[in-house]
């Protein structure tokens, strides 16, 4: 069914932060499905919208850089996530906070209302310079795709110049903090229903998923800090050792000196400190991993939140199909919002393995640097023999309390990261998501049933 283009009135349209609406499209963005929140936000029938190009509820103020974006994702398989204004049909808008998720045969995406307007205000201020440079290029005649994809670029330097250096970076801040507080605002509730009743089973399953997701979630939150500890420490520790590193150097370079005297001395002062700089050697991979390790843990957490959003929107609508007040296929529908949340699930246990497997890495990683550091001061501790006996101890003596100083702290910070290693051993125990995988397929089969 044709419909006319809409013009903006510039009225807003606000809902609610417990209407949670969702769509889905085929591979080509045409819309397959959709719930009653969307036929009554948006202002078209539901055979208005079915059928249509999603794009039908696009804003003009909107820059195509989004979009130029969201199908970049979407089409290597990755989510898109971020903040959206959409025009109704009688010219209104509605800000969203929206998801959009590969399926099998196309696309689901999952909306409800922006709750953190501290994230939402400076990234529309972002959103509009770069739709006022895209449609100055429009206007030079550059074609619309051009200056979608150069919007990308300028929309993307915005978006660094607020703390978010790409992409991922703006989906690991957003969703967490969305879903958290749409949930704080308005807890999720489940419809009434008894044993013998259709829904009553998937209500359960669903009650189930969210029980294990909190619960995984809280994991997730300690690994987050976790990670932001090693960091630090690591940092710190890096300084440590290099000083620690210079100052066997000069005791190297001093016991070279007496090298004929005491031989001995300048061998071993040699041997400490090629053992300072191995503790330094078999620190340094420990950086990018662990900004390797703090990507992929917030990446989870943000898919973690992502599920809860999926579950959550099974859920409301699981409440209208028990108040008769779907639209569409309830009993297809339902099954579909099982199998997405099944899916979202699956996903997050991939990252589960990968943070599990790179949380072992950091534990080995910071055992190797403890034991060439034990090594270290069992050379010193020779070193300071042999001074004692070569007799040169007044010429090299002096040089022994700045490294004792340096060690001194090194093994204190060992030993602080030391602590935040047996932290990650113990979150990659307890970091398995079997409870919850049986609990999502447990919801695809109780859909299944209806």
């Amino acid at each position: 069914m044709a419909v006319k283009r809409v013009e903006p009135t510039g009225e807003r349209r606000d809902y609610t932060p417990d209407q949670i609406f969702f769509s889905t499209t085929d591979k080509r963005g045409m819309i397959v499905t959709v719930n009653s929140t969307f036929v009554e936000l948006s202002r078209f029938a539901e055979d208005e919208l079915v059928g249509e190009p999603h794009n039908i509820i696009r804003h003009p103020d909107m820059p195509g850089a989004v979009f130029h974006i969201m199908w970049e994702r979407l089409l290597a398989g990755q989510s898109m996530m971020g903040y959206v204004q959409n025009l109704a049909r009688d010219g209104a808008y509605y800000l969203t906070f929206s998801t959009v998720t590969p399926l099998s045969e196309g696309f689901i995406s999952v909306r409800s209302a922006v709750t953190r307007p501290d994230l939402w205000e400076p990234v529309s201020r972002a959103y509009a310079h770069t739709r006022a440079l895209e449609n100055k290029w429009r206007r030079g005649g550059m074609p619309r795709a051009q200056a979608a994809s150069q919007g990308a670029e300028d929309l993307g330097a915005r978006l660094a110049a607020l703390g978010f250096p790409t992409y991922d970076d703006v989906i690991r801040a957003v969703v967490p903090a969305e879903v958290d507080e749409r949930r704080r605002l308005a807890p999720p509730h489940a419809p009434p229903t008894a044993p013998g009743q259709p829904l009553h089973e998937v209500v359960l399953a669903i009650g189930a998923v969210d029980r294990e997701l909190m619960t995984l979630r809280a994991r997730y939150e300690d690994a987050t800090e976790v990670a932001a500890s090693l960091d630090s420490a690591q940092a710190a520790f890096v300084v440590t050792l290099e000083g620690l590193e210079d100052a066997a150097a000069a005791a190297a370079d001093a016991a070279a000196t007496v090298g004929t005297a005491a031989p001995a001395a300048a061998k071993t002062a040699q041997a400490a400190l090629s053992l300072a700089v191995t503790a330094r050697k078999d620190l340094a991979p420990l950086a990018p991993l662990l900004a390797e390790v703090r990507g992929i843990v917030l990446d989870l957490r943000a898919s973690l939140a992502l599920s809860v959003l999926h579950n959550d929107m099974a859920l409301t609508f699981a409440r209208d199909a028990a108040s008769g007040s779907s639209v569409g296929d309830p009993q297809g529908t339902v099954v579909l919002l099982g199998e997405t949340v099944s899916a979202s699930v699956r996903q997050g246990e991939v990252m589960s393995q990968r943070v599990r497997e790179e949380l072992g890495q950091v534990v080995a990683s910071i055992h190797e640097a403890h034991e060439a550091l034990m090594s270290f001061q069992r050379m010193l501790t020779n070193w300071r023999h042999v001074v004692v006996r070569s007799g040169v101890s007044q010429r090299l003596g002096a040089l022994v309390d700045p490294i004792d100083s340096r060690l001194s702290a090194g093994l204190t910070e060992m030993n602080d990261l030391d602590r935040l290693a047996q932290r990650c051993a113990t979150l990659a125990l307890t970091l398995e998501s079997a409870a919850l995988r049986e609990a999502a397929e447990g919801l695809v089969i109780a859909a299944r049933r209806l």
